[in-house]
């Protein structure tokens, strides 16, 4: 299995963007916590032992829903658990890669998550504003709290997550330990979301030999597209992000390789995120225990250097 932050984790973790509530927890049904818990439950019972957080999701309800699960099912030592703080909230808030707003998430993300400790805090967006000097220190006093196992950042260019990881090295930090951007084997046709970062495609080659040369580990979110590997999927609420005759002709190639290799086409797409020459995983969202299952059995199909330039050209 491998590691992240000297701990053996899953090669999928659970993204949960999705889950839970915006609702203050008065207003949450006991019914419908009920039904979350079992599904988490159901997720545990399939190998997922990774879950992808943020402060940012459902204005923090999905790390209260996740608190209330870890303290009623006691699971939080069987877990690793990626934090993310920092996300910009537009107009009121667009400059939030500061100390002080990494703190505030990161302590905020703890309480509600009941634990002293996330395994692995991110940075949740860039911002060419901020003090890299200042993070670096901020991430390095994180570490020496214990309030985190190691850091990394999401939506980071590669040129950025060098030069701070050389900064949080001089402020004695541990090296960074991971990097989530967009990656998958469907090529952006419009940024989706502002700040947003993908290293897929020709335009990511760069990036992606920045992995390899580094040996940085990767945490791919949207490997799958938004569902636009699923029979007659178009990329869930925005299609537009994926819609082009090239994207097409790679899923065509997919469901081909899919066909030979008696699996399906998501799994060959996954397989395709975790056969790169660096370490990677994939942050999958599914509520559905047995698509987790079939996501993580996407780990032991090996695909060849030839076969994933096959699936990326044209």
């Amino acid at each position: 299995m491998p590691t992240l932050c000297g701990r053996e984790v899953p090669p999928v973790l659970l993204g949960t963007a999705g889950i839970g509530s915006v609702l203050p927890d008065a207003l949450v049904g006991a019914g419908a916590r009920e039904r979350a818990f079992r599904m988490l439950d159901a997720m545990l019972d399939a190998g997922c032992t990774a879950f992808d957080l943020a402060a940012s999701y459902q204005i923090g309800g999905t790390e209260r829903l996740v608190g209330h699960w870890l303290r009623a099912r006691g699971h939080r030592e069987r877990l690793f658990l990626v934090g993310k703080g920092g996300h910009p909230v537009p107009v009121l808030a667009p400059h939030r890669v500061t100390p002080r707003a990494l703190a505030d998430d990161l302590h905020a993300s703890l309480d509600r998550l009941g634990t002293g400790k996330l395994d692995l805090y991110m940075l949740h967006r860039d911002d060419a504003q901020a003090s890299l000097e200042a993070l670096a220190e901020a991430i390095a006093g994180f570490e020496r709290a214990g309030t985190i196992g190691g850091w990394g950042v999401s939506n980071w260019t590669h040129d950025r997550i060098a030069r701070l990881d050389a900064l949080a090295r001089a402020a004695g930090a541990s090296p960074v330990a991971a990097s989530s951007p967009h990656f998958s084997l469907l090529e952006w046709a419009r940024v989706p979301w502002p700040g947003s970062v993908s290293v897929a495609g020709e335009a990511g080659r760069e990036a992606r030999a920045f992995h390899a040369r580094t040996s940085l580990p990767l945490l791919a979110w949207s490997p799958l597209g938004r569902g636009a590997f699923s029979a007659g999927g178009r990329g869930g609420d925005q299609p537009a992000t994926y819609d082009t005759p090239a994207n097409l002709a790679r899923k065509e190639r997919a469901a081909k390789l899919a066909r030979e290799r008696s699996v399906t086409a998501a799994q060959i797409a996954l397989a395709y995120v975790l056969c790169q020459p660096f370490p990677a995983f994939v942050v999958a969202a599914t509520t559905r225990p047995e698509n987790m299952a079939a996501n993580l059995a996407a780990a032991a199909i090996r695909l060849t250097p030839d076969e994933l330039r096959w699936l990326e050209s044209g």
